[in-house]
């Protein structure tokens, strides 16, 4: 059984392309055709070195060690949670409204923030997602959940609509202002935390980042396997780590960070 679940990637398109792009070259090479072979054994090599090791694992604990990890019992008091968007979006198939993905450690993290007693409130943010007739908010969809399904006693603001990071911080800031608060504690997936926490800083807010949502086998149970099948895994993660570093340059272009 085990050795049918690892064989099972190669019915994967990417498991079977890495495959057969190497039984090519393979086949290339003994019969010695080897004219013409540095652009595919180089794409097989780059395909091989970022799914098959745990470069993009070491990549993505560069950017969730930025800050240290917290216990949601050893945060301290604050007068908001702040959890930002990305770990849910609006669903008119799913019976509660809302479906969660792989970065709903946000939204749980900052539950487990309210359930310590560490803040009177609870700031949630998020983008939008579109239909041909409307737009729909991922923070509405997340805080219609929250009172139906938790019931939390602290209150719960829905930012509604946001178009980046940046703006979340300048709508909190802006309540932040209105309401006098001071100390707020921010919520986000650690790859992000770094470019969210300079973010909210920049636009005059006093946060303590507590990350989540660790996704490099560096930072998660059970041992790191340095050479291993090819995982569409590592390709996603390569592409948050990516996505990460472009959106850093850019808020540093505009000025945001």
């Amino acid at each position: 059984m085990f050795i049918l679940k690892k064989l099972a990637v190669f019915a994967t398109p990417l498991g079977f392309s890495w495959l057969l792009l190497g039984a090519w070259l393979v086949w290339r090479v003994f019969r010695r055709q080897t004219r013409g072979l540095l652009l595919p054994v180089s794409s097989w090599l780059v395909l091989t070195f970022f799914t098959c090791t745990p470069v993009t694992s070491f990549l993505m604990r560069g950017l969730e060690n930025q800050f240290p990890r917290i216990k949601p019992e050893d945060a301290p008091s604050a007068d908001a949670v702040i959890c930002l968007g990305g770990g849910a979006e609006p669903s008119l198939s799913e019976p509660t409204g809302a479906g969660f993905n792989g970065s709903a450690d946000r939204l749980t993290t900052s539950l487990a923030l309210l359930g310590a007693g560490k803040a009177p409130a609870l700031i949630v943010a998020g983008g939008d997602y579109r239909d041909k007739t409307r737009r729909y908010s991922e923070a509405d969809a997340v805080v219609d959940w929250l009172k139906q399904a938790v019931k939390p006693a602290q209150e719960v603001i829905s930012l509604g609509i946001c178009a980046d990071t940046h703006d979340e911080a300048l709508k909190v800031a802006d309540i932040a202002r209105q309401r006098g608060w001071k100390q707020l504690l921010l919520v986000t997936s650690a790859s992000h935390m770094k470019r969210a926490h300079a973010t909210f800083v920049k636009a005059g807010l006093q946060v303590r980042a507590v990350p989540c949502d660790y996704v490099s086998s560096f930072n998660r149970i059970g041992s790191v396997r340095w050479l291993h099948l090819p995982g569409s895994g590592q390709l996603t993660n390569f592409e948050a780590w990516m996505h990460e570093q472009l959106g850093l340059l850019l808020y540093w272009l505009r000025g945001w960070i």
